[in-house]
């Protein structure tokens, strides 16, 4: 079975997720080539170390950029810490403000705060500049080639992180404007309420895309080998707690049937692993088996070759 579901569906974000090496970039990129045909759509990549740019054989950087070829295809690969530095210049006096006024007791701790130096914050940053675009008109489908799995789940997860963090510093406000309430006599709609107003909303923004069906896929990449299909288990399990929909999953680089002993040997052995990952999902996800190619794919012309397989007409299919 293929991908031609993703074609019908009115979807405006699609997540590529899997174990590093597994090939999530390039069917990204091939899945994006292919729906481009028919909506305007914005690739990112969150992945510390981005491969957009050689995937399609053109430099990539961190602002929307065309895709030659095409029409309809633009990329851009997300600068996690440069989206983390613009945070800090947008709202670090605000965090300030907040931390002094509250009387936070620990001066450390305070400094730590405010440098925005939490674990994973840099990507929630990298997140909120995704969904920024997306409060856009200009296009209609946007495509996520994430980061290998663990983080993968953390940045899936940081939403929730996200919150407890507002919340803390929002009860900081909290207490700083109930004494000054006693003196003033009034309300102040501070730019610090604001910040905490904004973050929040980002946050649920952000919740509410993850968790709706009808506007999000999660799409699983994997290879039939012992390690990605226990990572494989392990991130359909997460992404069922979390409830983001996902029904398909890419099981790539399987050997052709072939008479070389040596292939022979190699695909009675992915055989296994990719009957387990049947076993576990064929009755919630579509999954699609891409052979392994026997050059690298890169470039349009290569990636329309893997489109054509990834999206070639099997009939209709369901789950």
């Amino acid at each position: 079975m293929t991908l031609t579901r993703l074609q019908k569906r009115p979807l405006q974000f699609i997540l590529f997720g899997g174990k590093g090496g597994v090939g999530k970039t390039t069917m990204a990129s091939a899945t994006a080539l292919e729906l481009a045909r028919e909506k305007k759509v914005l690739i990112f990549s969150t992945d510390p170390a981005p491969s957009l740019g050689d995937c399609f054989g053109q430099p990539v950087g961190n602002k929307p950029t065309a895709i030659l070829g095409t029409e309809n295809l633009f990329a851009l690969e997300v600068d996690a810490k440069q989206a983390l530095e613009e945070a800090k210049a947008e709202y670090g006096e605000e965090v300030l403000d907040i931390l002094q006024k509250g009387a936070y007791p620990a001066n450390e701790e305070a400094e730590e705060t405010f440098r925005f130096d939490l674990p994973g914050l840099d990507e929630i940053m990298s997140l909120k500049k995704i969904t920024d675009f997306m409060k856009s008109t200009e296009y209609q489908l946007y495509i996520v080639d994430a980061a290998p799995t663990g983080h993968t789940i953390r940045l899936l997860t940081l939403p929730d992180l996200l919150d407890q963090w507002i919340k803390f510093l929002a009860h900081l406000r909290w207490k700083y404007r109930t004494v000054t309430r006693q003196f003033s006599r009034k309300e102040q709609n501070e730019r610090t309420d604001q910040f905490l107003m904004d973050i929040k909303q980002t946050v649920q923004r952000v919740r509410t895309l993850l968790q709706d069906p009808e506007k999000t896929e999660f799409v699983v990449v994997t290879i039939a080998e012992k390690m990605a299909a226990l990572e494989t288990e392990d991130l359909l399990d997460r992404l069922k707690q979390m409830q983001i929909p996902s029904a398909h999953i890419i099981v790539n680089n399987l050997f052709p049937p072939e008479e070389s002993d040596f292939a022979e040997m190699r695909r009675k052995s992915q055989e296994k692993y990719l009957h387990e990952i049947k076993e576990r999902a064929c009755k919630t996800h579509i999954i699609t088996e891409v052979t392994l190619q026997p050059t690298e794919i890169q470039g349009i012309e290569s990636l329309r070759g893997l489109g054509a397989q990834l999206f070639a007409d099997s009939g209709e299919e369901k789950l």
